[in-house]
């Protein structure tokens, strides 16, 4: 069946010397694998260059039911990023957010609101002038609620956040998977935080690298499976 949809590029593997497996999320369809072929002509190669780290695009293609794997017939970009390939820092929270989407989002079920949300995120990102190193943070906390692990914010102060069982809680839990009262505060502050608000956001390089390691851990606990971030070292250190 020939069918049109918005895809988000979550990740791409070359297949052969003239074509490659793109992994999109589209708003159609949940996650799709998709064949693209003819790369490596001269219209091929334009279309390579295309394949960057949550692009956006349009795409028309032979959906299969049944089958794991789909064919593009013609794609085209549905918004054309002004920063973030030729900004360092979006660049690696780009590479660092889609990593993240393609091990966690692993099932075609359709999901709009997801899908709304990363595009969303997407352009906010691109066009934000403050705050992008506490962008991923902001991403992450915000993705638990549509990967069904999101914790609620609390009116409590001083508090301890218990990463089994996602709760705020007045008490130290009894096992190290916590934050303590000062990430416990950040993390509130987070689960209440628009993407245009994070530059209030003041955070020390070390204070940002513990509080992503400890988001990635609650990340694993409630979503086992999760492999290992290459991109990972490569955004501590920009933002360290």
């Amino acid at each position: 069946m020939l069918t049109r949809t918005k895809a988000i590029l979550l990740h791409h593997v070359r297949y052969s010397d003239n074509s490659l497996i793109a992994h999109f999320y589209t708003q159609e369809y949940g996650r799709l694998a998709v064949m693209v072929k003819g790369i490596s002509s001269r219209r091929g190669s334009a279309r390579f260059n295309y394949f960057q780290p949550l692009n956006i695009f349009n795409i028309e293609l032979y959906y299969y039911d049944n089958r794991e794997m789909h064919n593009l017939k013609e794609m085209n970009l549905a918004y054309i990023p002004g920063n973030i390939s030729s900004d360092i820092n979006r660049t690696t929270v780009a590479m660092f957010i889609s990593e993240i989407l393609n091990n966690i989002i692993r099932e075609e079920d359709v999901n709009r609101p997801l899908f709304d949300f990363i595009e969303s995120s997407v352009i906010t990102l691109d066009g934000m002038v403050t705050g992008i190193s506490n962008f991923h943070l902001w991403f992450l906390v915000a993705l638990t609620d549509y990967a069904g692990i999101g914790p609620s914010h609390t009116f409590m102060t001083n508090c301890w956040f218990d990463m089994l069982t996602g709760q705020f809680t007045p008490q130290q839990p009894m096992h190290p998977d916590c934050l303590d009262p000062d990430g416990a505060s950040v993390l509130n502050r987070l689960l209440q935080m628009q993407a245009e608000d994070i530059a209030s956001l003041k955070l020390s390089g070390d204070e940002r690298t513990e509080l992503l390691t400890r988001i990635l851990k609650y990340y694993s606990l409630h979503l086992p499976g999760i492999r290992e971030i290459r991109s990972l070292q490569v955004l501590k250190d920009i933002f360290r």
